[in-house]
């Protein structure tokens, strides 16, 4: 039997291709494709440097949105001169013990931009997701010479990153390296920068942004997006990764569909067909994950060849969706657990779960 195993990342557990593994484990005996998968957040550098295989990873130390300094990862291929960067790297919300979303910033992310430029690059992909920050990109941009001024004509600071005090903007800085780059911002998050569907009211509560402060963060993003020339604060994407998708936009980024990228990447398509099963997943699945998340993605792209799909997750309030050729899903906790411990054993867990499944698996065909 032909299963194509592409499942995401457990988020602060499993990498997407330490899920593939404990799936393919129990699933021993069959033709099993592995694909590592991401939507332009965690896992999507991974997902590069696996499908590009003259690809250097580069590993540098930069400034992460608390201030501390750690080794960040990005990819480059020398004979493109293409640069992969996952903000997850720097501003991830994995990284954090503490989430303070009033001071952290997307300096680092900048910063790794600058290295990228030092090697060569003339091409940069940023995937978006995963972030820890709603600054606007205001701190990505300050690492590329970008000045951000209160109402004294004081340059701010970049950590905390004092947002709601910009009243203008000072240019003269840019690196000039910054103008002669193909921008490309990878995310399927289609969400503006601000208002009911903007970073702080959509994502700001899963970054400890408290209920009572959303509406007034919102306003202070609108403040901040009013300072630029152009106004881009609807644009699809601009919301992604608290606002760096809205700083790229601002230096001529193009958006595409981060899962579109990884299924090119990884000729997921020319895998599938034929394929009798495509085993998929990741750690929540539920409504939200029907607006675009990788998952779901997959199966209708694998629903379009006539492959069904079965979805193993961390938890999850869905059965099925057969819409999209989900036949099935899966919870992979067996018993009565605390978060704590499903994550430490996430990967004990999710082989246990495909192989209780198995079976019907082989008999289903």
């Amino acid at each position: 039997m032909r299963i194509v195993v592409a499942m995401d990342s457990f988020k602060g557990s499993l990498s997407s291709m330490e899920a593939n593994q404990a799936v393919r484990r129990a699933l021993e005996g069959h033709d099993v494709i592995v694909i590592p998968i991401s939507d332009g957040g965690e896992g999507f550098l991974d997902a590069w440097l696996a499908t590009h295989v003259d690809s250097s990873l580069i590993e540098e130390p930069v400034q992460c949105l608390d201030g501390t300094k750690r080794i960040a990862r990005f990819g480059f291929e020398s004979s493109t001169k293409q640069a992969v960067i996952e903000v997850a790297e720097t501003t991830g919300l994995t990284l954090l013990t503490h989430v303070d979303p009033w001071r952290y910033s997307s300096i680092g992310v900048g910063e790794q931009i600058i290295q990228a430029l030092d090697y060569g690059a003339t091409c940069i992909t940023v995937g978006l997701g995963g972030s820890g920050t709603i600054d606007g990109g205001k701190g990505m941009l300050e690492a590329l010479g970008v000045r951000f001024l209160d109402v004294n004509g004081t340059v701010l600071p970049s950590i905390p990153h004092q947002l709601a005090d910009v009243v203008s903007i000072d240019w003269s800085g840019l690196d000039p390296r910054v103008r002669d780059v193909e921008w490309r911002m990878a995310s399927d998050v289609h969400n503006p920068l601000t208002g009911e569907r903007g970073a702080a009211q959509v994502f700001g509560p899963q970054k400890g942004l408290a209920m009572d402060d959303v509406k007034r963060y919102d306003q202070f993003l609108d403040a901040y997006a009013s300072c630029f020339d152009q106004d881009m604060r609807g644009f699809d994407g601009a919301g992604a990764a608290g606002g760096i998708g809205f700083a790229l936009l601002q230096l001529g980024a193009t958006y595409v569909s981060g899962i579109e990228e990884v299924v090119r990447w990884s000729r997921f398509e020319e895998h599938v067909k034929g394929a009798d099963w495509l085993i998929t997943g990741e750690g929540k699945f539920d409504a939200q994950s029907l607006e675009g998340k990788a998952p779901y993605g997959l199966a209708r792209l694998a629903h379009t060849y006539g492959v069904p799909t079965l979805v193993f997750a961390g938890q999850s309030d869905l059965t099925a969706h057969v819409e999209s050729g989900i036949v099935a899903v899966f919870p992979i906790v067996s018993r009565i657990m605390t978060l704590e411990e499903a994550i430490w054993e996430a990967a004990p867990l999710l082989t246990n779960a495909v192989q209780r499944v198995r079976h019907v698996i082989e008999k289903a065909l």
